[in-house]
């Protein structure tokens, strides 16, 4: 077989192997049949987050997104470097937030979502007054992937903005 047969077997096995790896992010777009839905749809589950976010508390009525801010989904090849960015807001039960703001090892600050996506702006609550610490972010990510999260203290809303979340051994509630 000549050089270019070599050449597209190679392509071939690497390809299949780009294919397979860009399954393996922390939270995947896709639904449980595999299908890659559209990364516009919000999602309702709580499941996905709850394991990741576990520190936060138990979260509630979610709206959120996770998809690959880099995928234009025009491309054949998938990225080389999947990046799974997981946005939205989700409730706590009532008093979490006043009693996460009130510790004294986080010194939060009045703050604004950045970057909101569109689909998500219907879903933030009315006049929230937010909230937020580098301190307590790092302890909701444990360092091991970028996150921002928001508090609203007067309605119990949290709105999350991770890149990659995975799930962290030893999170519990803070």
């Amino acid at each position: 077989m000549g050089t270019l047969g070599f050449v597209s077997r190679r392509r071939w096995i690497l390809l299949s192997g780009l294919v397979a790896l860009s399954g393996c992010t922390g939270v995947h777009p896709a639904g449980s049949d595999g299908a890659v839905p559209d990364h516009k749809k919000v999602r309702r589950d709580v499941e996905p987050l709850q394991r990741r976010f576990a520190a936060v508390g138990r979260l509630s009525d979610p709206h959120w997104l996770g998809y690959n801010p880099n995928d234009s989904g025009r491309e054949s090849i998938p990225d080389q470097d999947p990046r799974i960015r997981v946005v939205g807001v989700a409730r706590l039960p009532a008093g979490t937030v006043n009693s996460i703001v009130s510790a004294t090892d986080y010194a939060f600050e009045p703050s604004t979502p950045s970057q909101l996506p569109e689909e998500l702006a219907e879903f933030l609550p009315k006049n929230a007054e937010w909230v937020s610490s580098a301190d307590y972010d790092d302890h909701i990510t444990n360092s091991h992937y970028p996150g921002r999260f928001h508090l609203a203290p007067a309605t119990d809303w949290v709105y999350f903005d991770t890149v990659n979340p995975e799930i962290v051994d030893g999170s519990h509630p803070q």
